[in-house]
């Protein structure tokens, strides 16, 4: 079937963190340095990409799994602990990346494990980024790859409103995390 036969909207909930640093406030819906990192998977540095949890479990483990593998373990103890915010999210059209079939229609060998090589996450998403109406993808999350339960959402902010209370209608405070 063509990819885009799986392109659906996706109305649901998400969890972001952000820091939470005595004496400082951030704006949960402030999404200027989205997306700047050279460590994200799903896009390459510069391009406008808003990542969120399942749920904070699922934030946390990502969280703590980029202190493993990309940084060094000292900048873990001097991270300061994160806010943990839950945001109502509805979205046109989005790509379920978890779902067997899309990796067939997308011709992807050996998925989900493929999508721990960077280099493949990032091409799989630009292709979909740059060839499709595609607003957002649903991802495995690495840190539960044996669990396609457990996933991340990246959104694609250039293809989205500049007004962000229209696909994040709402947000709650959802506790807090850290890690040690």
């Amino acid at each position: 079937m063509p990819l885009q036969t799986y392109i659906s909207s996706w109305t649901g909930y998400a969890v972001r963190h952000i820091p939470d640093n005595p004496g400082k406030t951030y704006d949960v819906y402030d999404f200027r340095y989205c997306g700047r990192s050279n460590e994200n998977r799903w896009n390459v540095a510069g391009e406008p990409t808003l990542y969120l949890a399942k749920e904070k479990d699922v934030a946390l483990a990502e969280y703590a799994r980029h202190f493993k593998v990309d940084r060094t373990l000292g900048l873990a103890s001097q991270t300061h602990r994160r806010q943990v915010f839950r945001f109502r999210v509805e979205l046109e059209y989005v790509l379920d990346l978890t779902n067997p079939q899309v990796w067939t229609a997308l011709s992807l060998e050996n998925a989900p494990d493929c999508f721990k090589h960077k280099t493949i996450a990032r091409s799989t998403a630009n292709f979909i980024r740059n060839t499709t109406s595609t607003q957002a993808i649903v991802v495995p999350s690495i840190a539960f790859l044996d669990n396609l339960e457990q996933w991340c959402l990246v959104l694609f902010l250039e293809k989205l409103l500049p007004e962000t209370r229209k696909f994040l209608p709402s947000v709650a405070a959802d506790g807090f995390f850290q890690i040690s």
